[in-house]
């Protein structure tokens, strides 16, 4: 009797289980979801406990385990946490319901949240490189008092704890060396990305405008950009998915790298044409003398005095050479011709979105689309 009590009891609390995954997985899953970000957002102090609690953390002085605190959470607030969120939506999306699980939508959070970590150490880097004042609304972490040039080394402290609670969580998962070859794939690509940057900065010292080509544009955005913000959560999601590392994508991952572009493009133009309490940081691209898909546009449509007007502005850090950039851009009309372009992009890839060949990741692909569309990403 007591024998099929128990069976009785653990075949009704199977029920429950499977009933709860059915709901959660029946339930339209969005992107932008509020409730998907606060159930994002509760995840956080559990990586923060995490790291907390690393012996190579715990047997340091008290001053170290302090400042390493306020740098992760420094380095990784307020940004929008795309590229994070999408861990948990590829898991939500791409999962068969029959295979979806509370749990792993939990790790597959907690995965996001590392995800931001590592990107909290390459944004910050950049800011350095860039001599950017502020981010997400804040100065930058190198501005902060005591900081400087010890921001170097705290960029890679950083990724050290990314990678120090990544193993924590998840160094005993049959998917770990696997999310290990991502991770140092993709972080390759962005370092890749920001070397391309670098070397193809225009300044009249360098005379390079014969690099500034939108082939030149289309690599360096497709390294520094697409690869860790779209593919890099993507792929590290369908780790969690049943076979998700066994699935064709070979499409699904080139629209991404393709949204990853025009998510790039999207932030150089608010780096133009965005005001500080709009964008939430001070526009340097002008002053650098980088290379945007917007200064390689202009080139294209200068006659031979604009171009040389280009040639003696462009990459100055004198604030009236930037506003003769800027008026160079009005007159050759390169918001309306990006805006073209941008409709074009859009309009191009929902047709192949929609030719993808499971539902789900179509509906994947196009909530991304749309956040990216509305800069909620």
């Amino acid at each position: 009797m007591a024998s099929l009590l128990l069976r009785k009891t653990l075949c009704l609390n199977q029920m429950r289980t499977l009933h709860r995954s059915a709901v959660a997985c029946s339930v339209p899953v969005t992107f932008n979801m509020y409730q998907n970000k606060r159930k994002f957002d509760r995840v956080l102090p559990e990586v923060m406990d995490t790291l907390r609690t690393s012996p190579k953390l715990t047997k340091q002085l008290p001053e170290v385990r302090s400042w390493v605190e306020k740098l992760v959470n420094y380095t990784i607030d307020g940004g929008k946490y795309g590229e994070g969120m999408i861990v948990p939506f590829t898991y939500q999306k791409l999962e068969d319901p029959k295979y979806f699980s509370e749990e792993k939508l939990h790790s597959a959070r907690f995965l996001g949240w590392c995800v931001e970590m590592c990107l909290g150490c390459l944004v910050a880097l950049d800011d350095i490189i860039d001599v950017s004042p502020k981010r997400r609304g804040k100065p930058c972490w190198y501005l902060q008092p005591d900081v400087g040039t010890s921001a170097i080394n705290d960029c890679f402290l950083v990724y050290h704890c990314f990678m120090e609670v990544l193993e924590m969580k998840f160094g005993n998962e049959p998917f770990y060396s696997d999310l290990l070859k991502l991770t140092n794939q993709e972080t390759m690509y962005t370092a890749i990305g920001q070397s391309l940057e670098n070397l193809l900065r225009y300044s009249k010292e360098r005379n390079n405008l014969d690099k500034f080509t939108m082939e030149a544009v289309d690599t360096t955005v497709l390294n520094k950009t697409s690869y860790f913000s779209l593919r890099y959560p993507l792929l590290a999601g369908l780790l969690l998915v049943k076979d998700g590392k066994e699935r064709d994508t070979t499409e699904l991952v080139n629209i991404c790298l393709e949204l990853g572009k025009i998510l790039q493009y999207q932030n150089d133009h608010k780096d133009i044409y965005w005001d500080e309490a709009s964008s939430g940081k001070i526009g340097t691209d002008i002053q650098e003398g980088k290379l945007t898909w917007f200064a390689a546009k202009a080139l294209e449509h200068c006659n031979a005095a604009q171009r040389s007007i280009f040639k003696e502005y462009y990459g100055s850090k004198d604030p009236e050479h930037e506003k003769r950039i800027k008026q160079l851009y009005d007159e050759l009309q390169i918001d309306k011709v990006y805006e073209k372009f941008r409709n074009s992009t859009y309009e191009s890839l929902e047709h192949r979105i929609r030719k993808l060949p499971r539902k789900e990741e179509t509906e994947f692909c196009l909530e991304i689309m749309e956040a990216i569309r509305m800069q909620i990403f």
